[in-house]
């Protein structure tokens, strides 16, 4: 009987893991989003930065106040955009305290949800800043719609992750832009994606990231069981 629920929950988890971890070109942490139409990826958010050849192309200040369009192969035409605040690109990361915005006035036809995914390091606790908080507006509105978290990984150290989503389907009006309005105290930026999501069911609810775990714990421990 605990054979038989070891291969329920190590099945489960593998079925999770196949469509929750697959390889993706922006971060090693991020996951592919199915169903996705479009997407936008800025990595390496340094003054560092290189190009796939090896080529030097730094993310600078100027660039950001200005908006940057995504450095990841594949990627459309959204903006990323300091709109306030002390944001730099430093060495490893970009670091300061204020307000971005992720811009799109190309919108796939018909999309029913959008995920974003991040990796930022919140210094909150450390430093007393802001609350992290991301919310979207669209055709130009002020709706300012918080994001469903999706999943959250707090290392305490380093590459925080964030995954939160929005479900357009009840929007009787066609999305032809949006808005992403991002704010934190002072934090660390190494890596976004942005995607537009053609079926809400493609993006992952938190409970399959739990069984994800979950079945990853079963098989840590029939492991350690055969190696003894």
């Amino acid at each position: 009987m605990k054979a038989q629920y070891l291969s329920i929950a190590i099945g489960a988890s593998l079925f999770a893991i196949t469509g929750l971890a697959q390889a993706n070109t922006t971060y090693s942490s991020f996951v592919d989003v199915a169903d996705s139409v479009s997407f936008d990826g800025w990595n390496q958010l340094n003054r560092n930065r290189v190009d796939d050849t090896g080529a030097a192309t730094p993310l600078t200040a100027a660039q950001l106040a200005a908006g940057t369009e995504g450095n990841v192969a594949g990627s459309g035409d959204a903006l990323l955009t300091q709109v306030s605040g002390s944001y730099y690109p430093a060495g490893f990361g970009l670091y300061g305290d204020g307000n971005l915005t992720f811009t799109d006035n190309t919108v796939s036809n018909n999309i029913s949800a959008l995920a974003f995914q991040g990796i930022v390091n919140d210094f909150n606790a450390s430093f007393g800043g802001e609350a992290y908080t991301i919310t979207l507006s669209y055709n130009g509105g002020s709706q300012a719609i918080a994001g469903t978290l999706v999943n959250f990984v707090n290392t305490g150290t380093v590459d925080d992750y964030y995954y939160y989503s929005w479900d357009l389907s009840g929007i009787s009006t066609p999305v032809t832009s949006y808005t992403l309005n991002f704010s934190a105290g002072f934090s660390q930026a190494l890596a976004f994606q942005v995607d537009q999501v053609a079926s809400v069911s493609s993006v992952p609810e938190a409970d399959s990231y739990a069984m994800m775990m979950l079945g990853l714990g079963v098989m840590g421990a029939v492991a350690r069981r055969r190696s003894k």
